[in-house]
């Protein structure tokens, strides 16, 4: 059985059908056509990945060709071409769901690349429709709702939980989860928990952005005090996680004093509440993350060496969605259906055009933004589908931020995410922050860190 994409060209000029099925067939299958009904046949009789249909045929035109394709073949995708077609049939034939138009006369190099941008395309939505079929890796085990990350089907994503089984078989060795902002490695870290022996006991998350010195100790150790005859016992973060998991994400942020505090009781292992001469042994399994890679966390020389080999058993890297294009169906069905539900609206899928284009673009925001883009395409739909018309933030700004992630600079990366926050939020740094799930503080130190500066008509 041959692996070549399947392709039907659809034309009523004999001629152009025999030259574009002459070139074609050195790349793929190739079926030709000069009339609907010849076409339809061959759909019936064979598997079409793509067909290549005109606009001007007889018995119909090519966009009831296409609508009649679409309703009785919805696994073959179309691609329109013609020589003299009007915007309006041109619009009509995407809103239909054609994944591409080609103006004639149509040089090979472009028609080609048109067909094999489909092929990738095709491969995505048939691998995500398997997967889709099956229980995903750990569904019975793990909360969907916290758990973001089982929804792959990428090999970069399996060996990602392949770790994760593994470590989750030794609850006393500490991890640093990595990887570029917008990953959820906060459903990582919950997700080695809950596969843990220690899954019966608290999972205690802490977003260390957040923290300011003066809150440390407290919120860590817990404090107990008895003034004026009243007792006061708070629980810390290690006293509430004990015997369970302790998560602290973005310690980047961590400020030199408290990490002089966080390493002198792991060195230690205990602890005492503030207030209490009481010595607490530390039984917590730790896992923390921070966003980018460690090699960039030690050259910026702002974190103690001796405490990141306390927190650095192992380092668990966590793939950029770009290189894992595959599972991005699957995580736009998936939130598709976590906020229709949350939205209280019916929403069936994407129409084709759209999806394909949510496939192909790069996040650099990764998961977080991709989520963000279809509960806001949610939010602005009145109908059961989406389109590119619930994008208007993805359309407006695509070129920029295609330009953007052909590079690896995460600090560049990283700059032109805030700067979009900023503009989502019309410049509220309050809100910004909010969005990019920092504290005001914090979101202040980056904006002098990458001298982005709030327009002065902006208050």
């Amino acid at each position: 059985m041959s692996n070549k994409l399947s392709t039907l060209i659809l034309d009523d000029d004999p001629v152009y059908l025999k030259l574009a099925a002459t070139r074609l067939e050195e790349d793929f299958v190739v079926y030709t056509a000069l009339c609907p009904s010849d076409a339809f046949d061959l759909l019936v009789k064979e598997r079409i990945d793509v067909l290549i249909c005109d606009f001007n045929l007889p018995e119909m035109d090519g966009v009831e060709v296409l609508k009649t394709v679409k309703e009785n073949h919805p696994e073959t995708d179309v691609i329109m071409i013609s020589g003299s077609a009007e915007d309006e049939q041109i619009i009509e034939a995407f809103d239909s769901g054609a994944i591409d138009f080609l103006q004639k006369p149509i040089e090979y190099k472009a028609l080609k690349i048109s067909i094999e941008r489909g092929k990738s395309y095709v491969t995505l939505k048939k691998k995500s429709k398997e997967i889709e079929k099956q229980n995903f890796f750990l569904s019975k085990k793990l909360n969907i709702q916290d758990s973001v990350n089982i929804v792959f089907c990428s090999e970069p994503m399996r060996q990602v939980h392949c770790a994760i089984e593994e470590l989750a078989k030794d609850d006393k060795i500490s991890v640093i989860v990595t990887g570029e902002i917008g990953l959820y490695k906060d459903s990582i870290a919950r997700s080695i928990h809950n596969l843990s022996g220690r899954s019966d006991k608290n999972y205690v998350a802490v977003n260390m952005a957040s923290v300011t010195d003066t809150m440390f100790e407290k919120k860590c150790f817990g404090y107990k005090l008895n003034s004026k005859g009243k007792k006061k016992d708070e629980l810390g973060w290690l006293e509430m996680a004990k015997g369970g998991t302790l998560f602290f994400d973005e310690i980047v942020d961590m400020s030199i004093y408290q990490q002089a505090k966080l390493n002198s009781v792991l060195h230690n292992n205990a602890y005492s509440k503030i207030g209490s001469k009481a010595k607490k042994d530390v039984d917590v399994r730790l896992i923390s993350a921070c966003s980018g890679s460690l090699s960039e966390l030690k050259a910026k020389n702002n974190f103690r060496m001796d405490l990141l080999q306390k927190l650095n058993g192992y380092d668990l890297f966590i793939p950029p969605l770009r290189d894992r294009q595959e599972d991005i169906p699957l995580l736009m069905n998936y939130f598709i259906r976590q906020y229709s539900e949350k939205l209280r609206k019916t929403i069936r899928g994407f129409d084709p055009y759209a999806e394909r284009k949510l496939v192909e673009y790069e996040y650099p925001g990764n998961i977080r933004e991709l989520s963000n883009l279809i509960e806001r395409a949610i939010i602005l739909c009145d109908g059961d589908s989406l389109n590119l018309d619930h994008f208007p933030s993805f359309l407006n700004e695509k070129e920029e931020q295609l330009t953007l992630v052909n590079s690896f600079d995460l600090a560049l990366i990283e700059r032109d995410v805030i700067i979009r926050a900023l503009k989502e939020c019309n410049y509220n740094k309050a809100h910004a922050a909010k969005l990019l799930n920092l504290n005001w503080n914090a979101l202040h130190r980056r904006l002098l860190k990458y001298n982005i500066f709030i327009p002065e008509n902006v208050l």
